[in-house]
């Protein structure tokens, strides 16, 4: 039978462990069907789904290794250096799926290596107003041991510390430090010294020999000295925290040993993702030092007519809010309406989404008050309350109001109550 899942992932404790699997695993490669594919002394290649094949050719394998066969020295480098880091923010307005389309090309870039366990391979953090240097590199908390048995200060690591971990025991995987939201959080306070790394070393630079390394492409072009990510790093295991040794030397490829002394580097197989809320408030300004080191790309603001999320029912009013969406988001451009960065303030697609009411998915009226008509009254037309779009008379001075008269109003009248509506904007919202 083909090997399990548990037995992967065994097999990646193992490699982390000990020096032994961890030389067996530069020719045992897990492929997408969960199966090894294993290189004997000869360099040819035995697919297998069994342990005990690769238990039977352990001896050839590490006489391979220690003959330092051209072959073995080739595919090592390759499976270390054909990697393109990315970093690169996926931005634009509210629920235009920038997550969604982070997870898609993640999970895509992990099917081409044929990565099962893809949950390993990603770490996601968020950043807000009070997340730290310390929150996102790691730091050193307070241990109580068992049993009454003292206390002792260790590194606690954060989402950095730990992917750089993933990425530089598994050479021959991609790993993805994920950052949703990054401009809700002092973005270059959090990297802090670690903002340098993320300049990476292009291909027309050459490679970079520093205290025995080869750094090539796509590492990073600086190193940050920080001992307890360095620690962290040549951990053996982080499954028994009553247990921690260090490893001596990790080995990235064959031109790289990390030791004690080495400095922290982004490696090849690292990519950072990012997120960002171009229509946030009160949030923090990146810096164009900051920014320039990535890449951007703006999630357009469309959605299928053909999709169900389109044709969703907004309660008993008739509208869908497909329809809905394009003809607010037509008001909010027009220029009239004078809406300070009108494109930032339109609706995504997915900036609310329905439930399911018997065999048809619906917007409930609250929901659709307390989310898209809050949003509209107090953030989008919060200047132009009584101008081109809300009606303004006695019955409706305050987002109270508002709420008030559309919950209570029945059908499409629930529209017609609060909005100023033509004959032209009835049609687009029933069409």
């Amino acid at each position: 039978m083909q090997v399990s899942q548990g037995i992967l992932n065994g097999w990646r404790k193992l490699t982390e462990r000990d020096p032994l699997p961890s030389a067996i695993q530069k020719l045992c490669v897990p492929t997408s069907e969960n199966q090894f594919k294993v290189y004997d002394s000869k360099g040819e290649l035995i697919d297998t789904n069994s342990l005990e094949k690769i238990i039977k050719h352990t001896p050839d394998i590490v006489d391979f290794l220690n003959d330092k066969n051209p072959l073995t020295s080739v595919k090592s480098n390759q499976n270390s250096n054909s990697f393109t880091p990315t970093q690169i923010i996926y931005y634009g307005v509210p629920g235009c799926g920038k997550s969604y389309e982070v997870n898609k090309v993640i999970n895509a870039e992990l099917d081409k290596y044929g990565i099962t366990d893809k949950e390993y391979h990603k770490v996601r953090c968020v950043f807000h107003p009070e997340y730290c240097n310390a929150d996102f590199v790691g730091q050193i908390y307070p241990y109580v041991k068992p049993d009454n048995g003292g206390v002792e200060y260790r590194f606690k690591p954060g989402p950095f510390a730990e992917i750089v971990r993933r990425a530089y025991r598994n050479p021959t995987e991609p790993f993805f430090l994920i950052i949703e939201e990054i401009n809700r959080g002092n973005a270059a306070a959090i990297f802090g010294e670690m903002f340098q790394l993320l300049d990476r070393i292009r291909p027309e630079d050459g490679p970079e020999e520093l205290s025995g390394n080869i750094y090539n492409t796509g590492w990073s072009s600086y190193g940050v000295t920080n001992i307890d990510v360095n620690a962290y790093v040549r951990q053996k295991s982080t499954d028994n925290p009553e247990k921690i040794e260090y490893d001596d030397c990790v080995p990235y490829g064959d031109e790289i040993k990390f030791i004690n002394n080495t400095a922290v580097r982004l490696p090849p197989n690292l990519s950072i993702y990012a997120t960002m809320n171009t229509n946030d408030q009160n949030v923090f300004t990146m810096d164009n030092a900051f920014q320039r080191r990535f890449k951007s790309k703006m999630i357009r603001n469309v959605l299928d007519e053909n999709s169900a999320q389109y044709k969703t029912e907004i309660d008993d009013t008739g509208v869908c809010w497909g329809n809905f969406r394009e003809w607010i988001n037509e008001k909010i451009l027009l220029p009239q309406t004078a809406v300070l960065k009108a494109d930032d303030k339109c609706l995504g697609g997915w900036f609310i989404t329905g439930e399911k009411v018997g065999d048809v998915d619906k917007i409930k009226k609250e929901d659709f008050a307390e989310k898209v008509l809050k949003y509209l009254w107090d953030d989008v037309f919060k200047r132009n309350k009584s101008g081109e779009i809300f009606i303004k008379d006695d019955k409706i001075n305050s987002l109270s109001d508002l709420i008030e008269a559309f919950e209570t109003a029945v059908g499409f009248e629930s529209f017609e109550k609060i909005f100023k509506l033509n004959d032209v904007d009835k049609a687009k919202l029933q069409k």
